[in-house]
């Protein structure tokens, strides 16, 4: 992905383990990295803008960090931070229906996933 330093001067480290090197990324100066290590930086994703037709449009890589933010969650993993984002694409649906219910099946899912989202979204 390509990403900008908005920020200050960020000394990173590119390549291997056995062979890598040091270089320093000034604000406003743009790099090719993974995903995961841009965003460890602090760094923005780039956008660009081209032209199609008359109309100037704008693109933008967009990460969705609703789904990052569940499989950190102890004892949700990949597979299933994906189906929750699926029927609770936002945070803030997710929030609204547990808030909203007082069906304890309200949640379409196990009961174990299910205690696990209440505990960690129904208080805030």
């Amino acid at each position: 992905m390509e990403f900008i330093n908005r920020g200050g001067p960020v000394k990173i480290r590119i390549g291997g383990v056995r062979d890598c090197h040091w270089t320093t990324i000034n604000k406003g100066e743009s790099v090719d990295l993974p995903a995961r290590a841009g965003i460890s930086y602090g760094f923005s994703v780039k956008t660009t803008e081209g032209q199609i037709g008359s109309k100037k449009v704008e693109t933008k890589q967009i990460q969705n960090t609703f789904l990052e933010e569940l499989i950190k969650i102890k004892g949700i993993g990949r597979k299933t931070a994906q189906d929750i984002t699926k029927i609770f694409p936002a945070r803030e649906e997710l929030i609204k229906t547990i808030r909203a219910s007082t069906d304890e099946y309200a949640l379409p899912f196990r009961d174990d996933i299910a205690k696990i989202l209440e505990e960690d979204y129904g208080s805030k």
